[in-house]
């Protein structure tokens, strides 16, 4: 178990700085007009903003993370109005498509998931029970309101003629436009903020995996820590994923689904139920396990067997279905 989670651990960051340093790098030879390509913009990004990561003191990157959350703010809320401008509230009501909907959970628990800071967040609060409930409560409220508006303004811009126009292109075998292709392509300022929103956006993401994965290798690998003099951990961590992304320019979307298929609901998913229930029910007939020589702690999640089995069950349902699609992928090719 200890080693799936170590695996399943680095696997979800690899896969996620793949993604990210391979958009960051279009982004980039983008707003230059095509004179770097993208693979030489994908190794400046994660070499520049690898190597600040690096030799900046923890005071500064939080200053200058704090900064690249207040820009995606700041450039989400008019990026909404320009998208909404087009929304037709018939669109989201009178055509839709459920099928769809299973393909949709592994981004969707990608883009949720934030169970790794969950230890910090209860040590910080002390173990209050509610403090810690309302922190993630709140925390997982704000961008869940976030997706829900953008979500709500990009499909509600896509009539049913245009959606059985794009499932018809897919049926053909052909691809459908990307929708913020289409929004940048409305105005300079729209694709001004689309570009910095998507930039800044993966940048502050990009930051907090790198942090995130080199403590872990440190650790893990028993390198320096603490006075981050080290480079051996940046480098592990960065190398790997910008070859990867160098030699594969069109896998964000790809690396995205595989993050949260095999990493997110495998860790983050399947995991956690099967502890809680090792610890309130024992696991495989064997005797209940306890906290703290014996403490017994009240369960946050309510339900019992049928939520815990419930929630495992589903994740391990997308892991299955994906697992096989992608298999019948290979075979077919």
């Amino acid at each position: 178990g200890t080693r799936f989670a170590w695996g399943a651990y680095v696997f979800i960051h690899y896969a996620l700085l793949v993604a990210y340093i391979s958009r960051s790098g279009e982004i980039v030879s983008d707003a230059l007009g095509g004179v770097i390509p993208a693979p030489v913009a994908a190794v400046v990004y994660a070499a520049t903003l690898g190597g600040f990561i690096y030799a900046a003191p923890s005071n500064l990157l939080e200053r200058f993370n704090n900064t690249l959350v207040a820009v995606v703010l700041g450039t989400f809320l008019p990026l909404l109005l320009i998208a909404g401008s087009a929304v037709e509230p018939t669109n989201l009501v009178d055509h839709s498509q459920w099928g769809g909907v299973p393909n949709t959970i592994p981004v969707i628990a990608l883009a949720f998931v934030f169970h790794n800071v969950i230890p910090v967040v209860a040590a910080t609060l002390e173990g209050d029970r509610n403090k810690i409930q309302t922190a993630l409560l709140a925390g997982t409220s704000i961008p869940f309101v976030m997706f829900v508006l953008w979500d709500a303004a990009v499909l509600g811009s896509v009539s049913a003629e245009d959606a059985a126009a794009a499932a018809a292109m897919v049926a053909a075998g052909g691809s459908v436009a990307d929708p913020l292709a289409t929004l940048r392509g409305t105005s300079a300022t729209a694709a001004a903020l689309v570009q910095g929103f998507s930039f800044f956006a993966i940048s502050t993401s990009f930051l907090g995996f790198v942090l995130g994965l080199t403590d872990f290798l440190a650790d893990g690998l028993q390198l320096s820590t603490g006075s981050r003099n080290d480079p051996r951990p940046y480098l592990i961590a960065l190398v790997p994923p910008t070859i990867f992304a160098i030699s594969y320019p069109d896998i964000f979307l790809s690396a995205l689904d595989s993050a949260g298929t095999f990493g997110v609901l495998t860790l983050f998913g399947c995991m956690p139920p099967m502890m809680a229930w090792s610890n309130r029910y024992g696991l495989f007939g064997s005797s209940k396990a306890s906290l703290g020589g014996g403490m017994v702690v009240e369960p946050l999640v309510p339900g019992g067997k049928l939520v815990l089995g419930g929630l495992f069950s589903l994740a391990a349902l997308v892991v299955v279905g994906e697992t096989v699609e992608k298999l019948l992928v290979l075979v077919d090719n």
